[in-house]
């Protein structure tokens, strides 16, 4: 009977290191998504800066380029000149299976194409491989070495231990690299002598073996190994340029700068994760070790926990996605007849181009994708101005021009609106019909979610150096002439007042319900404090009732989005339906909200009465300007005012929006369009009249 205990054994080992590998991948993304969630990585990608991404794919490209540039003139050495494109496309399933696999022995398949599929010699195809992955190791240690001198000390990690790692990294890969073909040469000796294979297979194996150090030895002494090294830095260089312009891409819309991104800190921190991501237990298919350790060390450099957790995902979910799908296109290419060499394509023996064209070729390579990222780069700015400059104003008719007149007749005020008609945001205030606009707080930054207090005297709003959700923001409040400005919280948004003027509501970090006095004293957290655990569901614009008792707000909570009210006072919460945008009617018992299922175009305004559950509607406009949004009830609700835009144009934030107001008097009265420009202009409030003589600022 045949002894299977061996192989038994080793399969229960591979089935033991995979049931480990994926507890290693859950465990680690389990922590992580306490924090996070799935929805904010997906919000995180879908906003990224396209400009970005498109750098991203050139440095991306760049760092492909000169590894196929440096396979190309090792190989020459050789004799061998495979065609460009196979090795190319040789090239992307190696950094396809370089993730796929543990410790990096996915890059082994290179040795396998390049033999099986280009017809090189495994001799070469080895020798190849081999200094490019001791070259590899030399290039990167002075570019660590160089970022920790940059960073300084204040990082949070041992600078002794990284300079003394990166310095003795570099002195054995250079030891590694002259030792090389003795290396070659005593594993096939000791595998001789051994004989662990069988005598013809391991004679085959030593003689290939002591092929591979001769091939390199050969190498050695043609005297190239200082093209090799700058080609082994251009490729180390794109990489990890890719991988910065990438996280730029992915926080530019938070708000982050090139400032807040210091290279130095930002490589070392993607330096150790690929570390980790090299050990033999990394995760399943590169995910796990990789996001942990990213983590992990973002945080000791000092970047914020959640910014640290939030990249640490969508960021090699991003590069792993676009490198798989990349690899794969390559290896379906490669496998087709068209790229099959069977005979060793021979070229003339080194030295090829003297150094003159050599390093002159290499300049002009560099010039030209520096070129490229920088017509990206002024492309990608102009893009905001295009966008806006797409948008145009419609003319109103006869009929709008007399219905806007009849409605600023019985208007109680102005309107008071933020939009984009400067260039940024700001908050402005006119007339209800469309005449007379006066800028109130509009500054080079983003001002944003004005809110009048009750008697009209002062106004609240968000201020915002860049536009995004999870962008940083602080909450200001100004006289109605936009006087006497002054900061009330940091890290807040979507300002409201209470009923009695006293207190400023908003939101904090898409989490919590905040309060601070008009003064800017004792700031505190409203809900969900103690109260029913929300986890990491969002808590996103919120609207407080007047008596201060309800909050209604939209939460990713039962899908995204939906609407949810909660008693403040027992701080149980209690889901609406479908939708976002809520609001409160003057009796603190109907909810204002836009419902997004069941409508005429995309969205409707609908009322819903906390005692019976029953849903009705305010108005649900059709096409053209049928997308109604940003619904808000003034004047004791006999008014109702919002937003509306055309097909494709809903964005809040973008410039290619156009979002128009309108207003009607209720229950039953019609539709006013009110602007009729080419500029998104959204929440719209009522600005009460201020009486005759009084000033224009209040103390409640």
């Amino acid at each position: 009977m045949a002894d299977n205990s061996k192989g038994s054994g080793g399969t229960g080992a591979r089935v033991l290191y995979w049931v480990f590998s994926l507890g290693v991948t859950v465990g680690i993304f389990t922590y992580l998504l306490r924090n996070v969630s799935l929805g904010d990585v997906w919000d995180l990608i879908k906003g990224i800066n396209k400009a970005g991404v498109a750098c991203f794919l050139v440095l991306s490209f760049a760092m492909s380029f000169f590894r196929l540039w440096r396979y190309k003139v090792m190989l020459r050495l050789w004799g061998y000149a495979p065609p460009s494109v196979a090795l190319f496309l040789v090239v992307l399933v190696r950094n396809f299976f370089s993730d796929l696999l543990p410790a990096r022995l996915g890059t082994l398949v290179y040795i396998y194409l390049v033999n099986t599929r280009l017809g090189v010699p495994f001799e070469a195809a080895a020798a190849s491989f081999s200094l490019a992955f001791i070259f590899d190791m030399i290039a990167i240690a002075p570019l660590i070495l160089a970022a920790v001198l940059a960073a300084g000390l204040g990082t949070g990690l041992p600078p002794g231990a990284l300079l003394v790692g990166a310095g003795g990294l570099c002195a054995v890969s250079v030891a590694v690299l002259y030792a090389l073909p003795f290396l070659f040469r005593i594993s096939g000796t000791i595998g001789r002598k051994l004989k662990l294979f069988g005598q013809t297979r391991t004679e085959r194996l030593v003689a290939r073996l002591e092929g591979v150090g001769r091939e390199i030895d050969a190498a050695r002494k043609q005297g190239v190994y200082g093209r090799l090294l700058l080609l082994s830095v251009l490729v180390r260089v794109g990489k990890y340029a890719s991988l910065y312009v990438l996280l730029y891409a992915l926080l530019a819309p938070m708000g982050y700068g090139l400032r807040d991104l210091p290279v130095s800190k930002v490589f070392l921190g993607m330096c150790a994760a690929e570390v980790a991501a090299s050990t033999p237990i990394s995760g399943i298919a590169g995910f796990g070790v990789y996001e942990g350790t990213w983590s992990l060390v973002f945080r000791l450099l000092g970047f914020p926990e959640e910014m640290a957790n939030l990249t640490s995902i969508s960021h090699h979910l991003f590069t792993q996605v676009y490198g798989y799908g990349l690899g794969a296109l390559a290896l379906l290419a490669l496998l087709l007849p068209f790229f099959k060499v069977t005979d060793a394509r021979k070229a003339e023996l080194f030295p090829g181009p003297g150094p003159f064209r050599f390093y002159g070729a290499v300049a002009s390579a560099i010039a030209a994708f520096a070129l490229l990222i920088a017509g990206i780069s002024v492309l990608g700015a102009g893009s905001e101005r295009w966008q806006r400059a797409a948008c145009h104003a419609d003319v109103p008719s006869r009929d709008e021009e007399d219905a806007r007149r009849e409605f600023d007749a019985v208007f109680p005020g102005r309107v008071l609106f933020d939009s984009n008609r400067s260039g940024t945001f700001g908050i402005f205030s006119m007339c209800a019909d469309g005449s007379d606009v006066r800028p109130i707080a509009d500054s080079h930054l983003h001002e944003m979610y004005p809110d009048p207090s009750p008697d009209g005297r002062l106004i609240v709003f968000a201020r915002t150096a860049v536009l995004s959700k999870k962008a940083p923001a602080e909450i200001w409040i100004c006289d109605r002439n936009g006087g006497n400005s002054r900061k009330l919280a940091d890290n807040g948004t979507f300002p409201t007042f209470s009923g009695d003027g006293r207190l400023v509501y908003f939101e904090r970090e898409r989490r919590k319900l905040m309060a601070v006095n008009v003064d800017g004293s004792r700031e505190r957290e409203i809900f969900p404090t103690t109260s029913e655990d929300w986890g990491d569901y969002q808590i996103v614009k919120p609207r407080v009732t007047a008596d201060g008792s309800k909050v209604v707000f939209i939460s990713d909570r039962r899908g995204r989005w939906n609407l949810w009210w909660a008693d403040l006072r027992s701080g149980k919460a209690f889901h609406v339906s479908d939708g976002c945008e809520g609001g409160w009617f003057c009796d603190g018992r109907r909810i204002v909200w836009i419902k997004d299922k069941g409508v005429r175009e995309r969205t409707g305004i609908f009322e819903y009465d906390l005692q019976d559950g029953r849903i009705s509607e305010i108005h649900d406009g059709d096409a053209p300007r049928g997308h109604e949004y940003f619904p808000t009830l003034a004047a004791e609700d006999a008014f109702l005012l919002w937003s509306a835009c055309r097909p494709g144009e809903h964005d809040h934030l973008a410039a290619g929006s156009n979002y128009q107001i309108y207003g009607k008097r209720l229950p039953d009265g019609k539709a006013v369009r009110i602007t009729f420009d080419a500029f998104n202009n959204r929440w719209p409030k009522l600005l009460k009249d201020v009486p005759p003589g009084s000033s224009g600022s209040s103390t409640p």
